[in-house]
C-alpha cells in the first residue's frame, strides 16, 4: 500500500469515527430528551396514608379578614383542630404572609426546592411551577372533579392537568352609587338585563360628569384588571396574532382607544395621577358614579359598609362590552398543592390533599360568607345562598354572573403570560400617567413584547 493510500485510509477512518460519534450523541441526546419526557410525575391512585406514621405539613395563607387578624388565626386554629380529630398523626403548621410579598417568598421557596405543601393563590395565579406543583387531578377519587364548578376546574387546567382545588368565583364587576345613576337618569334595568356597550358605558360617564362639578367616575390608575375585563368582552377577544408571535395590535388600539375617549371627556377626576385615592373616598362622599376595578377586598368592605349607609345605595355593574356577547370575567382562587425538591413520598401527598380539601370543602363556607364571595365547591352554593349576609338583589346579581363567567387567557404559555402582563401593567400605568397617546402606548407594549415572543419561537424550535 503506497503512502498516499495509507493517508487518504485514515482520513476516510477518521471521518467515520466522527461521523460515528455525532451519531451516538445524537441518540444518547433524543434517548435522554425522550426519557424525561416518557417519565411524567405521577402518584400511586392506591397508596394509603400510613396511620402510625407522623406527617408534618405547612401551609402558606394570607390574613383574608382584613382588620381581624385574631378572628382568622381562631378559625385556623380551630380548623386545625377539627382535621387533627380526624387525622392525629397529620400535624399541621400555618403561616400567613404579607400581601405585597408573599408570592414573591413562595417563588423563592420554590427555586431553594422548599415550597410549603399547599399554598392559598388569592391572586389568581394558578400555575406557579410544573417541576414542583402537584395536579391535584392525580389524588382525585372517584367524582372529585365534577363536585366545583367546571369554570374553576377549567380555569386551572393546563396541558390537562389540573393545577390546583378551586376556592371561590369572584366576578369582575364594577360598582354604581345607585342613587347617581338615577340623576343621571341610566337604565339601569337594562344594563343590568341587558348589559351595555362601549359606547353606551361613555355617554353614561358623560351624564354622570354632567351632573355638577363634583360628579365623575373612578379608574384605578395602577390596576391593569380593567384592561383584562375589557378585553374579554371585545369581539376578537384574543390579544395575540393568529401566530402566537406577536400582541394583536387590532385589540390593543380598540382597548386604549375606549380609555382615551374617557380621558379626553374629563369624566374622571382632575388629578388623574391621583385617582385611586378617590376610589373609595369619592365613592362614600356620593360624588363617584362608577368606581373601577373592584377586587373581593374592596368589594367585600364595599358590601359590608353598605348594610350601614344611608345615603349610598351599591349597585353592581357588568363590565361593558364591545361585542355582541356580553361575557361575565371571572376570577378563581384556589388552594395550590406543592412537592419539595427531596420529596417525601406518595402517602406525603396523599396527606396533604386531605388537609387541603378539609379547607377547601368543609370549612370554606365561614369564608365565603364573611367575604361574600361565592364557593367552587357546588354542594356549599345553595347554604351559601341562604347565610350570605347579602340583600336578595345584590345576591342574585353576583350568582348570575358567576352563571354567565369566563375565564381569559392571554396565552396557553403561563411563564411567557406573566412576562407580557409585566409589559402592559408597566405601560398600562404610562398610559394614564404620562398621558400616553394610543399609538404610543400601543407601539411601546408591542415593541417591549418582541423579545419575548422571539425567545418563545426560539424554545419551541428546540423542543421540536
Amino acid at each position: 500500500m503506497t503512502e498516499n493510500q495509507k493517508q487518504n485510509l485514515n482520513w476516510k477512518l477518521i471521518i467515520a469515527i466522527m461521523l460515528a460519534i455525532v451519531i451516538a450523541s445524537g441518540g444518547i441526546t433524543f434517548y435522554l430528551k425522550y426519557q424525561s419526557r416518557a417519565k411524567p410525575f405521577a402518584i400511586d391512585p392506591e397508596v394509603m396514608i400510613n396511620p402510625n406514621k407522623e406527617y408534618n405539613i405547612s401551609y402558606w395563607d394570607y390574613d383574608l379578614l382584613i382588620g381581624q387578624s385574631e378572628d382568622y388565626n381562631q378559625f385556623l386554629q380551630q380548623t386545625i383542630e377539627e382535621f387533627s380529630n380526624i387525622y392525629p398523626n397529620i400535624k399541621i403548621t400555618y403561616q400567613l404572609l404579607p400581601f405585597s410579598t408573599g408570592e414573591q417568598k413562595l417563588r423563592a421557596a420554590v427555586e431553594l426546592g422548599t415550597p410549603p405543601d399547599i399554598y392559598d393563590d388569592i391572586f389568581s395565579s394558578r400555575l406557579i411551577s410544573e417541576e414542583l406543583q402537584i395536579p391535584v387531578n392525580l389524588l382525585f377519587g372517584e367524582g372529585d372533579q365534577a363536585r366545583y364548578k367546571q369554570l374553576g376546574i377549567s380555569a386551572l387546567t393546563h396541558d390537562n392537568k389540573i393545577w390546583g382545588l378551586p376556592n371561590w368565583l369572584i366576578p369582575q364587576i364594577w360598582v354604581g352609587n345607585q342613587r347617581i345613576l338615577n340623576r343621571a337618569k341610566i337604565d339601569l334595568a337594562k344594563i343590568k338585563s341587558q348589559g351595555w356597550s362601549w359606547d353606551e358605558f361613555y355617554q353614561s360617564a358623560i351624564k354622570v360628569k354632567d351632573l355638577d362639578d363634583k360628579s365623575y367616575i373612578v379608574f384605578n390608575p395602577y390596576n391593569t384588571d380593567i384592561f383584562y375585563q375589557l378585553l374579554d368582552n371585545i369581539d376578537e377577544n384574543n390579544l395575540l396574532s393568529p401566530d402566537g408571535g406577536s400582541f394583536n395590535r387590532k385589540s390593543l388600539v380598540a382597548i386604549f382607544t375606549f380609555l382615551d375617549r374617557l380621558r379626553k371627556e374629563k369624566v374622571f377626576p382632575r388629578k388623574i395621577n391621583k385617582m385611586n385615592k378617590r376610589l373609595i373616598a369619592g365613592f362614600w362622599k356620593g360624588e363617584a358614579g362608577i368606581i373601577a376595578p373592584v377586587n373581593i377586598f374592596l368589594l367585600n368592605n364595599l358590601l359590608k359598609r353598605d348594610l350601614k349607609e344611608r345615603y349610598i345605595d351599591i349597585t353592581l355593574l357588568p363590565v361593558p362590552s364591545n361585542s355582541t356577547k356580553h361575557r361575565a370575567p371571572i376570577k378563581v382562587t384556589s388552594l395550590l398543592l406543592f412537592r419539595q425538591k427531596e420529596y417525601q413520598g406518595d402517602d406525603h401527598s396523599k396527606a396533604v390533599y386531605q388537609f387541603a380539601k378539609f379547607i377547601n370543602q368543609e370549612k370554606s363556607l365561614y369564608l365565603a360568607e364573611k367575604l361574600r364571595v361565592v364557593p367552587a365547591y357546588l354542594p356549599l352554593q345553595s347554604i351559601w345562598q341562604e347565610r350570605v349576609n347579602l340583600n336578595n338583589q345584590l345576591k342574585e346579581e353576583m350568582l348570575s354572573h358567576v352563571d354567565r363567567g369566563i375565564y381569559g387567557r392571554i396565552t396557553s404559555n403561563y411563564s411567557l403570560e406573566e412576562e407580557l402582563k409585566d409589559i402592559i401593567d408597566k405601560y398600562y400605568q404610562e398610559f394614564w400617567l404620562k398621558t400616553l397617546s394610543v399609538d404610543r402606548v400601543v407601539d411601546d407594549i408591542i415593541n417591549e413584547s418582541q423579545n419575548y415572543f422571539n425567545q418563545d419561537k426560539t424554545e419551541k424550535a428546540e423542543e421540536n
